[in-house]
């Protein structure tokens, strides 16, 4: 936090407009009974590979949540990039090597399930 009256008084640079290095996330859901440790590494190596990926500080997997359809996790990484556009490209490599890695190891992602009675 900064106080207004840093604000006022005082130069305050923004550091996400000089540095390419940015720090985003990319959350996944799997369905229930999937087996949790395996998950976080397969999140975890799909991170870490990408050239783009800045090794330290490294990627980290949260185990976010036990949601109403799936075990949410989330992947922090820093990467380096020049526009937003390049952030959106190196996201979506992400999602299809999450993909990817789950599809091969038998791990659903989960979606929403709604019942529906009439």
């Amino acid at each position: 936090l900064v106080p207004n009256s840093q604000m006022l008084e005082r130069v305050v640079v923004n550091w996400t407009l000089v540095d390419q290095n940015f720090r985003t996330s990319v959350r996944v859901g799997v369905v229930y009974g999937s087996p949790v440790q395996l998950v976080k590494d397969l999140l975890w190596q799909a991170a870490d590979e990408q050239d783009e990926t800045l090794k330290e500080p490294g990627p980290m997997v949260v185990f976010e949540d036990f949601g109403d359809n799936a075990l949410i996790f989330d992947v922090y990484f820093w990467c380096t990039m020049t526009g937003q556009r390049e952030l959106r490209a190196i996201m979506g490599d992400r999602r299809f090597r999450i993909e990817e890695y789950l599809n091969d190891n038998d791990i659903v992602i989960a979606f929403p399930k709604r019942d529906v009675h009439l």
